[in-house]
């Protein structure tokens, strides 16, 4: 076992077990507003009148305290008309459980929660620990969701096993219309791919990029600036980047680590700092309501830029790989994966257990046909047009004033339509316009026949089945995550950890562990960012930044951390979906990715929050972090092909 794994398991096992102690009141206080959550859904958009609210304990009171007004505005009929039913109730909290009785149209109903405890930790971190340990993520996935069930079930494995299959395999993962429509953009896209593959349509395009790409530099660069062009979305990017520029690292003897990480790394990060993305409404909708109440009137997209100089963490990720392609050094895990590929052409590590098989990655051109660039390139090209042409068209149509086609090149008409787009529809369909195209151009050529474009269609698809219980299986460790309160935990272990100078970093720290220890970077920023707007704004009054600029650092922080677990998690979908289009073992890719996440993160910290929080401006922040960078890999790392070439001489 080498030192990251122990380390890791350490820290996981401090963790738990030397933890501080939690602010039981916030904990308190999420469980009320998922009760009221629960009888606001029950209710429906009728609404109804708030006559009476009780509290029995000192947590209940306290949290009504002040709260009646907006309690009674939850409940409002949503067309703005008056409610005539009356609501009354009734909360009550003790250590053992929390409850609201409601009392609605002459009925009286009991919505019961169990507190959120130190529990909630124990999935993801067995889940950590055992995929650490065995390197068996299917397992180590497994374990944590059915122990999580388990303890949701009142410690009753058959009943956790049945909760396990029932609740979160078949409802919140097959039968989810999101989720299913992403496994079928991967699978169209893997399908897509098998047949340019034998058409000889990506042998085409080989021959076609070898005459400019000559090295494994230039093919990693070329990887780099694939996954910036696809920014719009972060599985498409996984996706698209990693089964393109696959046989390309291939032929250059790039480790499929490598690749991997190369994918990983402009995935999130490139979709969460872009203007025009799928995330970024999703992000902006998390603090825009906050703003108003501290009294920020600015356009929520314009402080969303303001925060990019801020989001350290991605930025410094991205110049990373940068730095590592032009210098052509790597340290830790990723120095021996590098070294292995070119020295012995084992683009994975002997008993690695790549995320998909060798009939996916072995698809060869069929013999005696032409190798035309064009029959690769168009079917990937239709793959981006369809996708943003059914997000102009999903998002247009559920504005209130949609636009006119004309507007399609207005900033802020592609802003407001992909805010309201249905992106994994999109991709879904760009996948399979795709593939129709790729096999309508080998049979119109007569380069396979129709037999033959099924052939290899299924012969990739089929790879895929291990891959998609993984990410059934993280789908499902989320859903646990959730329900048991993973997240609002970790937030009120770290709740009181502030002072105006260590707020964004504790931000930041508290959104990196709750992404990590969640794989959702999502669920982490609809966490934490509702609460930090507040309090970044009233702490900032004692900050050279003021309240505005600490509440912009902090948004940033917050975003940033997030990213970090969607980049680095096993348990995340990006992550694993990097390691599928890249043909990579899943753990070997988070193994070898992690050092240089870790190293982004602190120099994210040292070289960019804690002087931005002390006033320094946060384009020197990023100046001293790319030198920062720059030196580690001068003097931490190694040329792989120098280690090689000298290896040899001895």
């Amino acid at each position: 076992m080498n030192l990251l794994r122990i380390g890791t398991l350490v820290l996981l096992a401090v963790l738990f077990f030397v933890r501080p102690e939690a602010d039981q009141t916030y904990l308190y206080e999420r469980n009320m507003q998922s009760l009221l959550d629960r009888v606001q859904e029950e209710i429906g958009p009728s609404g109804a009148r708030l006559t009476e609210v009780n509290a029995l304990g000192e947590v209940p009171g306290s949290y009504l305290a002040g709260r009646r007004a907006e309690i009674a505005a939850r409940f409002a009929p949503e067309d703005g008309g008056e409610a005539t039913e009356p609501l009354g109730l009734s909360f009550s909290a003790t250590v053992a459980a929390q409850s609201l009785t409601w009392t609605w149209r002459g009925e009286t109903h009991v919505e019961e929660k169990a507190p959120i405890r130190a529990s909630s930790l124990l999935p993801p971190l067995l889940t950590i620990a055992i995929a650490l340990l065995f390197q068996r993520t299917i397992l180590a996935l497994a374990s944590g969701v059915w122990l999580g069930t388990t303890l949701l079930s009142g410690y009753n494995p058959l009943k956790g096993l049945w909760l396990f299959v029932r609740e979160y395999v078949i409802q919140q993962a097959l039968l989810d219309s999101f989720r299913l429509e992403l496994i079928g953009f991967v699978i169209g896209l893997v399908a897509l791919i098998g047949i340019i593959s034998r058409g000889g349509g990506v042998q085409g395009m080989l021959e076609l990029i070898t005459k400019l790409v000559r090295s494994a530099k230039s093919s990693q660069f070329a990887t780099f600036l694939m996954g910036l062009a696809i920014f719009f979305d972060d599985y498409a990017n996984t996706i698209l980047v990693g089964n393109s520029m696959r046989p390309l690292t291939d032929r250059f003897r790039v480790s499929r680590e490598k690749l991997a990480y190369i994918v990983d790394s402009t995935a999130a990060p490139v979709a969460g700092i872009s203007i025009l993305s799928t995330w970024v409404a999703y992000e902006v909708s998390l603090f825009s309501p906050q703003l108003l109440e501290v009294g920020i009137t600015d356009n929520p997209y314009l402080v969303f830029a303001q925060t990019i100089p801020y989001r350290f963490y991605a930025i410094f990720t991205l110049l990373f790989i940068l730095i590592g392609i032009f210098t052509g050094r790597e340290f830790g895990p990723m120095l021996a994966a590098e070294k292995r590929a070119r020295s012995l052409g084992h683009l994975s590590h002997p008993d690695a257990r790549p995320m998909v098989s060798d009939a996916m990655t072995r698809v060869q051109p069929k013999e005696n046909i032409p190798h035309r660039w064009w029959n690769g390139v168009l079917p990937l090209v239709t793959v981006v047009i369809v996708t943003l042409g059914m997000m102009w068209h999903s998002g247009n149509a559920s504005l209130d004033a949609p636009y006119p086609l004309s507007a399609v090149l207005s900033f802020s008409a592609l802003r407001d339509v992909i805010a309201n787009a249905n992106s994994t529809q999109a991709i879904a369909g760009g996948a399979w316009s795709g593939f129709l195209l790729a096999a309508l151009l080998m049979l119109t050529q007569k380069n396979l026949t129709a037999t033959e474009v099924l052939g290899a269609s299924f012969s990739s698809t089929r790879a895929l089945a291990f891959a998609i219980v993984i990410l059934v299986l993280a789908w499902c460790i989320g859903g646990v995550c959730r329900d048991m309160g993973t997240a609002y935990y970790l937030v009120a272990l770290f709740k009181q950890s502030i002072s105006p100078n260590m707020y964004p970093i504790v931000l930041f720290l508290v959104s990196c562990l709750v992404s990590f220890s969640t794989g959702s970077s999502w669920s982490t920023m609809a966490i934490i960012l509702p609460n930090a707007v507040l309090l970044a704004h009233l702490l900032g009054a004692d900050s050279v930044l003021g309240p505005y600029g600490l509440t912009i650092v902090s948004i940033g922080a917050v975003l940033e951390g997030s990213i970090f677990g969607d980049h680095c998690s096993p348990l995340s979908d990006t992550t694993i979906l990097s390691s599928v289009s890249s043909a990579a073992d899943h753990i070997h890719h988070v193994r070898t990715q992690i050092p240089y996440a870790m190293t982004t993160m602190v120099v994210a910290i040292f070289a960019g929050y804690i002087p931005a929080t002390r006033g320094v401006s946060p384009w020197i922040c990023l100046a001293c972090g790319v030198a920062t960078l720059f030196l580690i890999l001068r003097f931490a790392g190694k040329n792989p092909d120098e280690e090689v070439a000298a290896s040899q001489r001895t």
